[in-house]
Order: C-alpha cells, then sequence, then structure tokens
C-alpha cells in the first residue's frame, strides 16, 4: 500500500489493459493526516484493479473501509505458516519463566512497544 512502484505499476496495467491483483498486508488508520493522504491515493490506485488478496479477515475489513472497495473484490489468503512446525520442546521448559515468542518486523506501528508495556 505504500510502495509507490507498486501505484504507478497499477496505473500502467490499467492503461496497457492487463488484469491486476493488488495484495495488501497493512492494517492503516483512518483519521491522522497520513491515514487520509495514502487512503486517498489507495482508494484512486484500486479503482482499476481486478482482484485484491488481504492476508487476514481483519485486513479485508481495513482495505474495503480505506478503498471503498466492493468486498466481494478482495478474497483472503492468510500467511501460510504451519503451526504444527513450531512446538517448543517441553523438555526445556523453564517452569519459573514464561517465555513470549513474537514474530515480527520491529517497527514502532507493529506494537512493539504496547508488547514491552503489557509484559510486567
Amino acid at each position: 500500500a505504500f510502495s509507490t512502484m507498486a501505484h504507478e505499476t497499477l496505473q500502467t496495467c490499467s492503461i496497457m489493459g492487463f488484469k491486476t491483483c493488488f495484495t495488501d498486508h497493512s492494517l492503516f488508520g483512518f483519521a491522522d493526516a497520513s491515514s487520509i493522504h495514502m487512503n486517498k491515493l489507495l482508494k484512486y490506485s484500486l479503482s482499476a484493479v481486478n482482484h485484491v488478496i488481504c492476508v487476514s479477515n481483519t485486513s479485508k475489513e481495513n482495505t474495503v473501509l480505506r478503498a471503498a472497495l466492493d468486498p466481494q473484490s478482495v478474497s483472503v489468503i492468510p500467511n501460510a505458516v504451519d503451526c504444527t512446525n513450531f512446538y517448543p520442546d517441553p523438555t526445556k521448559r523453564n517452569p519459573d519463566k514464561i517465555t513470549i515468542v513474537v514474530v515480527s518486523r520491529l517497527v514502532y506501528r507493529k506494537g512493539m512497544d504496547l508488547l514491552i508495556d503489557v509484559i510486567p
């Protein structure tokens, strides 16, 4: 949603008559100036897209609202993680400690600051 190259490519493909599919991984707000600007750009860019894929139902709802899309033109395909491959070994667990594992980019908008505040 924030890639200028993606927006340019969507417009070029639209002009050339190519079908396009946009994949959105972003959750973005509605109230601050940056959100308002980006949502207007997204609405414009996605107006000519044939289909949109989001990685969660929450992401789909967010994208549909931000870009004023028909929900029927948006599909949900979750990120592929086989959770059966990620079980800790119970014999190595320390009963005196709690282990929290987070898999995410360490950027402010992902809420790592909130996790740090909540842990105590």
